[in-house]
């Protein structure tokens, strides 16, 4: 058995890892330097909103399992976007949006496999 044979999982799991503490540190920075003020709600915001635009983009560059990281990129993604704007917009419109592309994503699928 090849050990250098690197599976799917642990190139995204690196990439994910990665991103995340950026965006953390990148949180910390802002918070801790006074540049922002703390709200709690938009931790999440700094913690799934590039992790999801990051499995989305990843979904674009993957052959396999490329619906699977595409769904689960707009999930995060549009749970890091309701946590950060939910002062601007209703949260109720984009998980709206975000059931409209999950549905149109699994019906490209069905089309797919026929």
């Amino acid at each position: 058995m090849n050990r250098h044979v690197k599976s799917r999982g642990q190139g995204y799991g690196i990439g994910a890892l990665i991103v995340f503490a950026i965006s953390i540190g990148f949180a910390a920075i802002l918070y801790g330097g006074g540049i922002l003020i703390f709200e709690p709600l938009n931790l999440v915001a700094w913690a799934l909103g590039p992790l999801g635009a990051y499995t989305v983009l990843y979904a674009l560059r993957v052959r396999g399992d490329s619906l699977y990281y595409l769904s689960w990129g707009l999930i995060m993604l549009t749970v890091g976007l309701a946590s950060a704007l939910y002062n601007v917009v209703n949260v109720i419109v984009l998980f709206g949006l975000l059931i409209i592309a999950l549905a149109v994503i699994g019906l490209l699928a069905y089309w797919r496999r026929r």
